[in-house]
């Protein structure tokens, strides 16, 4: 009898471990007209189902937002430390991560292995409507082309059924849904998305304040300004068109995020160019973002997940283990450009590009660059201003970690 009652007590409290708490979202803080999701709703986990949880890495269903007044089911992967070697569940509670794939993309079970790897809970999720290595998929949300991201606004869309409200609700159910794992540290949750991943990054890290850090990579806000999505947009109507800034615009809402923000881009982004990308990172106050411009810098998937700044950041926010540089004031006379920095690391090196093209579109600007003198006693930078002067610039460190980090862009 007494080891029944005992059994029982046991079951118990594995039932109570499994129906952990999970913090809910301030939407108080994110000060708009209307809010188009319901953060309370989403800040409840929502119903799985595991399709597959041998091996390393699991596959699952969770229930997604309503589409076209129907139910939708979301395709992720999901691992942590234990998983990725191999082992039984233990005890250790992990970091989380959510990952959000760009346009193209899918669920990626190869970034959910690194992150695994790396110490974290990591969780991917299929945006496109249809993950194509899953063999049922009966109740998809909307695919990824312009029709859905943009062009249906025009015939008057709930604004529900659009792929970003779409996208950002199943991106913050994730995190719930990770959040909801008795593995998972609560306090200790990350976001990163790649293109329209990053885009989506601004959007979900400025909404689900229970993120500390968010790494947007090339994605931004402004689309308007972008030399490739302002083309469709100018499609939709004048009034059409400030309806879809808005609300799915990432300008709507950064000025309310929480999270420590690193942006990573290259200068040449086809997508996201120069004068958006600077527009946006100033949403966020100075203090709350870091800078990582990596010169000529490739756009895609795994390249975009590459950059190792990535997790020192989050490592950074959430453990507090040495920060990446930090280039500080910036100081242009007529004939000098000086930066003050801050490292935990020595610089090995540090340049200084500059470009004055102004007429060619973001990918095929022509840059230049110098080497920049660095001062580790006082912790200065100096190069001399380019006899051609520059219209865009920026200051490129790395530190004897290989770790990079840069300035802001400098605009003249």
């Amino acid at each position: 009898m007494k080891k029944l009652i005992f059994l029982l007590l046991v079951s118990i409290q594995l039932l109570h471990a499994q129906k952990k708490s999970v913090p809910v979202i301030n939407d108080k803080v994110i000060k708009v007209d209307t809010l188009l999701w319901d953060m309370k709703a989403l800040s409840k986990a929502p119903e799985i189902e595991w399709l597959n949880k041998t091996g390393n890495v699991y596959s699952l269903f969770y229930k997604g937002v309503d589409y076209n007044g129907k139910p939708t089911q979301v395709f992720a992967y999901y691992s942590n430390p234990d998983l990725i070697l191999g082992k039984t569940q233990s005890k250790t509670k992990f970091p989380g991560v959510v990952l959000l794939h760009g346009g193209g993309g899918k669920a990626f079970k190869e970034w959910v292995e690194k992150w695994a790897a790396e110490g974290y809970a990591a969780i991917a999720m299929d945006f496109s409507g249809k993950q194509n290595d899953v063999k049922t998929y009966t109740m998809p949300g909307p695919e990824q082309g312009d029709l859905d991201k943009f062009l249906k606004l025009e015939t008057g869309s709930d604004l529900k059924n659009m792929w970003t409200y779409q996208a950002v609700a199943n991106a913050i159910l994730a995190h719930s849904l990770l959040l909801s794992f008795p593995e998972v540290e609560t306090t200790k949750t990350c976001l990163t998305g790649i293109s329209w991943g990053g885009y989506l990054t601004c959007l979900v890290g400025s909404l689900d304040n229970r993120f500390k850090a968010a790494v947007p990579v090339y994605g931004c806000a402004f689309y308007d300004e972008s030399d490739i999505f302002k083309v469709p947009l100018a499609k939709l109507s004048p009034a059409v068109r400030k309806k879809w800034m808005k609300y799915f615009d990432p300008s709507s809402y950064m000025p309310y995020a929480k999270p420590q923000f690193l942006f990573v881009n290259g200068n040449k982004d086809r997508f996201y160019n120069v004068i958006p990308y600077d527009k946006t990172y100033k949403l966020i106050p100075e203090a709350q973002r870091s800078m990582c411009l990596i010169p000529d810098m490739k756009h895609g998937h795994e390249v975009g997940w590459e950059p190792h700044e990535i997790r020192y950041f989050f490592e950074n926010v959430i453990n507090q283990t040495a920060p990446l540089s930090k280039v500080k004031q910036i100081v242009m006379k007529d004939s000098s450009l000086t930066a003050s920095y801050s490292s935990p690391v020595s610089l090995r090196t540090a340049d200084f590009y500059y470009s004055n093209d102004t007429t060619s579109l973001n990918e095929n600007r022509v840059w230049s660059s110098k080497k920049v003198q660095i001062d580790s006693k006082t912790k200065t930078l100096y190069c001399p201003v380019p006899k051609e002067r520059f219209k865009y610039g920026f200051f490129y460190l790395k530190d004897h970690r290989n770790v990079s980090a840069s300035s802001e862009f400098i605009i003249n």
